[in-house]
C-alpha cells in the first residue's frame, strides 16, 4: 500500500516509536502520580521527560504549561471551554476544523457566546477588523489549512491578537512538526492544540496543550490529580488543574519518541523533503486533464487537495484504494473551507505525504490517476 493519508495520521511510525511504547507498557508499567513505589515512579519520570521534551521543542521555558490530552480535539474543546465567559464575543476563521468549530456553535446555542467567522482569503487582518466586535476576546486560528494545506499570515494574526487584547488559540494539528515551529509565534500565544499521532509520529491518542497560564481559566475536566485530593475543586497549578484521570503513559511515551525522532531526522530536513514532494505532486498533477487542484499557494505544505471531472470525491478515493494508494475524500471535517471553495458538500480528495513517502509514491498517484478508466 502507498500510504497518502499523513495528514489524518502518520503511518507507519518510526521504529523507535514502536520500541518506546513497547518498553513503556513491558518495563514501566506503573500509573504516574498515584503512588510511591517504584513502578508509579518510573511512569511520572516518564511523563516528566516526556513534558521537557515538548516544552523544549515549543521553545517555552515551563514544562508544567504542556497539558497531555488523547488528541488535539480534546485539546481545543479544553482551551476553549477553560477560557470563555458568558457574553463573550469570539471570532473563527474559516479554515477552522470541527474540532474548533463545534464547540463555538455550542456555546452560540447555549447562549454562552456567540461568534463571527473571518476569512481566511485576501487581506486576513482587515477581514478580522471587519468581524470583531467590543466584546470580542478570543481569536482562533489554524496557522495550516487540513484541506488546502495553505497557510494564514500567523504571524501577524497573532501580533494583531496581542495588540487587541484577544486570547489566542491555535490549532496545531497541520503546523507543528512540519518544520521548527515558529517561537515568536508560539510567544504569542495563550493556547496551542497539538495532535501526537501525526506530524509529531506518535500514536494514536496522543496530543497536548500548551496552556501559557491557568489565570483566568476554568478546570475542564473533574477528578482525581494525583495530588491535593482533600480539596473538592481542582488544583490551580498547571499541568494538574486539567489532567484529571489517569494519563496515557504508552500513548505520552510516544509523543516524546516521536519528536526525538525527527529532531534526530532534522526539522529542516522535514521540511524540505515534505516541500520537494509537495510541489512535485502539485506539477505533475497540474497537468492531468480533467483534475482540478485546490490552493493556490505553492508553498511546500504536504496536503493537497483535487477532484475528478465528472467523479465524486469518494468514488476517486475508492478506486484509488483499488490501486492500493490510501488517500482521503470528503468534507475531512472542515466544512466551512469547503463553502469557501465551492466544494460543499462532496468536498474533495486530499493525498498527504509524511517524510517515508518518496517521489514514486507521487508517480504512482499521478499514473492512477492519468488513467481513470483502469484505477
Amino acid at each position: 500500500m502507498i500510504y497518502l493519508d499523513n495528514a489524518a495520521t502518520t503511518y507507519p511510525k518510526p521504529r523507535d516509536v514502536v520500541e518506546a511504547v513497547s518498553d513503556c507498557i513491558l518495563r514501566i508499567g506503573g500509573n504516574p502520580g498515584r503512588g510511591a513505589h517504584a513502578a508509579s515512579l518510573r511512569a511520572a519520570e516518564a511523563v516528566y521527560d516526556a513534558r521537557c521534551e515538548v516544552a523544549d521543542f515549543l521553545g517555552v521555558s515551563d514544562p508544567a504549561s504542556i497539558i497531555f490530552t488523547p488528541n488535539a480535539t480534546f485539546a481545543l474543546n479544553l482551551a476553549i471551554s477553560c477560557r470563555v465567559r458568558c457574553g463573550d464575543h469570539i471570532l473563527i476563521s474559516d479554515r477552522e476544523h470541527n474540532a474548533a468549530f463545534r464547540p463555538v456553535v455550542r456555546l452560540m446555542e447555549t447562549g454562552i457566546a456567540d461568534y463571527s467567522v473571518y476569512s481566511g482569503s485576501g487581506d486576513v487582518l482587515a477581514n478580522i477588523r471587519k468581524k470583531e466586535t467590543k466584546r470580542t476576546s478570543i481569536l482562533i486560528c489554524n496557522p495550516v489549512s487540513n484541506v488546502t494545506g495553505n497557510y494564514l499570515p500567523i504571524r501577524e494574526i497573532a501580533a494583531y491578537a496581542k495588540a487587541r487584547g484577544f486570547y489566542l488559540i491555535l490549532d496545531g494539528a497541520q503546523w507543528i512538526g512540519h518544520g521548527a515551529p515558529d517561537r515568536d509565534v508560539v510567544g504569542l500565544a495563550d493556547a496551542i492544540a497539538v495532535p501526537g499521532h501525526k506530524a509529531l509520529y506518535g500514536m494514536q491518542g496522543s496530543g497536548f496543550l500548551y496552556l501559557k497560564s491557568a489565570e483566568g481559566n476554568a478546570p475542564f475536566l473533574l477528578g482525581g490529580s494525583g495530588s491535593d485530593s482533600a480539596n473538592p475543586d481542582m488544583p490551580e497549578t498547571l499541568p494538574e488543574r486539567y489532567e484529571a484521570g489517569t494519563l496515557s503513559t504508552p500513548a505520552i511515551v510516544s509523543l516524546a519518541a516521536g519528536i526525538r525522532f525527527i529532531r534526530r531526522f532534522g526539522v529542516e530536513r522535514i521540511s524540505e523533503r515534505e516541500a520537494r514532494l509537495s510541489n512535485y505532486a502539485r506539477e505533475s498533477m497540474s497537468r492531468i486533464k480533467g483534475v482540478t487542484l485546490y490552493g493556490n499557494e505553492t508553498n511546500g505544505s504536504p496536503v493537497l487537495s483535487f477532484r475528478v471531472k465528472d467523479v465524486p470525491p469518494e468514488e476517486t478515493a475508492r478506486r484509488l484504494d483499488r490501486a492500493g494508494i490510501a488517500v482521503r475524500a470528503g468534507l475531512h471535517c472542515a466544512p466551512l473551507i469547503h463553502r469557501a471553495l465551492g466544494t460543499f458538500p462532496e468536498g474533495t480528495v486530499r493525498a498527504s505525504f509524511g517524510i517515508f513517502n518518496t517521489e514514486d509514491d507521487v508517480d504512482a498517484l499521478v499514473s492512477a490517476l492519468s488513467k481513470q478508466s483502469n484505477i
